[in-house]
C-alpha cells in the first residue's frame, strides 16, 4: 500500500459517514488501512478510486502531499499553477486560519487563486499537520432535491440519502442495480449518475411516468418498468438492491397488508441476486426480523429519513 489520503467525515451522524466510506471502498475491490482521528479518517492504499467523487457524507479530503510538525516547513513547488490554502484546525490549540493560511501560502511557489484555483491545498491539524490536495467534488446536491424536480412526491427521498443508500449496497460503475419500489426515481438518478445501471419498478403509473420524467430532465436513461414488485421476477439477476418501500402510511401499497408486502418482497430479492447487497430503509425492528427469513443482517443504522420519521438504514445479505 502506497500513498495515503485523508477524508474528513461529514458531522451528521455518528457511524454512517465512516460506513459509507468502508463500503465505496469495498464495493470498489480497494484494500486499505486506516486510523481514525475523530472525523478524521487517514486512509493507507494504491487507489481511493471514486471515493470522493461518490461519497454523500465526506465533507473535504484527498491525497497527503506533505506531513510536518509546523505550517512553516512546508515547502511545495506547484510551477505556474494557481492555488489556494484553506486550514482546518482538529485540535484545541488555537490558531488565526488566515494567519495560518498565510504562512503556508507564503512557503509555496505558485499563484495565489482564491476564487477559481486549479489546485486547492488543505492543510489539516489534527496534532500533526497534513497539506492535502482537496479532490472532494461536491455531487450538487442541491440542484437535484425533490422541490428542484419537474415531478415532485411528498415522500421522495432526497439526494443524499438516496446515494448513500447506493453507495452502502458496495456497487461499482457498471453493476445491475434494481429499485423495486422506486417512486420519483430518486435511487435511479444518483445511481446512474455514479454510473451504475439503475432499473426500477413502481406500481403506480404517476410515479411510473414522474420517475421518467425525472430521469429524463437530468439526461439519465435508467429503465422503469410500471408493474408490482413480482416484475423483478423477468427482469434476471442483479448485482445489489436499493430501496425505500412502502410504510403504508401516505405510500401506496395496493391495499396489500405492509407485512406481507414485505414478506413477498424478500422472498423475491432472494431469488433475483445471488450475491450481493440489499440497502432497504426499514420501519422498525419488526422488518428486520422479516428480512432476516431469507437474509443475513450486516449493517443497521437508526437515523432521520423525512422530517417526522426515523428510520433504519439496513445493509442485508
Amino acid at each position: 500500500m502506497g500513498m495515503n489520503f485523508i477524508a474528513i467525515l461529514s458531522k451528521e451522524h455518528e457511524e454512517i459517514p465512516f460506513a459509507e466510506l468502508r463500503a465505496i471502498l469495498e464495493g470498489e475491490d480497494i484494500k486499505f488501512n486506516f486510523k481514525r482521528i475523530g472525523n478524521v479518517i487517514i486512509l493507507e492504499s494504491d487507489s481511493i478510486g471514486k471515493l470522493f467523487k461518490r461519497a454523500s457524507m465526506i465533507k473535504e479530503g484527498g491525497r497527503i502531499l506533505q506531513k510536518v510538525n509546523d505550517p512553516s516547513d512546508i515547502s511545495l513547488d506547484l510551477g505556474e499553477k494557481t492555488f489556494s490554502v484553506r486550514y482546518r484546525n482538529f485540535t484545541d490549540k488555537r490558531e488565526d486560519p488566515r494567519e495560518v493560511e498565510s504562512i503556508v501560502g507564503s512557503r509555496i511557489r505558485g499563484r495565489v487563486n482564491l476564487r477559481k484555483p486549479e489546485i486547492e491545498l488543505l492543510l489539516i491539524n489534527i496534532g500533526t499537520y497534513y497539506l492535502v490536495i482537496n479532490e472532494r467534488e461536491d455531487p450538487s446536491f442541491y440542484s437535484r432535491i425533490n422541490e428542484k424536480r419537474p415531478f415532485k412526491t411528498n415522500l421522495a427521498l432526497q439526494p443524499k440519502m438516496a446515494r448513500l443508500l447506493v453507495n452502502l449496497a458496495r456497487v461499482k460503475e457498471g453493476d445491475r442495480i434494481l429499485d423495486p419500489f422506486c417512486g420519483g426515481g430518486s435511487i435511479l438518478i444518483e445511481a446512474s449518475m455514479m454510473g451504475m445501471n439503475a432499473e426500477g419498478i413502481d406500481i403506480s403509473k404517476k410515479m411510473y411516468h414522474g420517475a421518467r420524467l425525472n430521469l429524463m430532465h437530468f439526461g439519465l436513461n435508467a429503465k422503469v418498468y410500471l408493474g408490482d414488485v413480482s416484475t423483478a421476477l423477468s427482469l434476471g439477476k442483479f448485482n445489489a438492491i436499493v430501496t425505500d418501500p412502502p410504510y403504508g402510511r401516505g405510500s401506496s401499497t395496493n391495499k396489500e397488508k405492509v407485512e406481507q408486502l414485505y414478506k413477498r418482497s424478500f422472498n423475491i430479492f432472494r431469488k433475483i441476486m445471488d450475491k450481493g447487497h440489499l440497502a432497504i430503509i426499514l420501519p422498525s425492528e419488526t422488518y428486520i426480523d422479516i428480512a432476516r427469513e431469507n437474509f443475513t443482517l450486516k449493517e443497521k443504522y437508526y437515523m432521520k429519513v423525512h422530517r417526522s420519521l426515523v428510520r433504519y438504514i439496513t445493509v442485508l445479505v
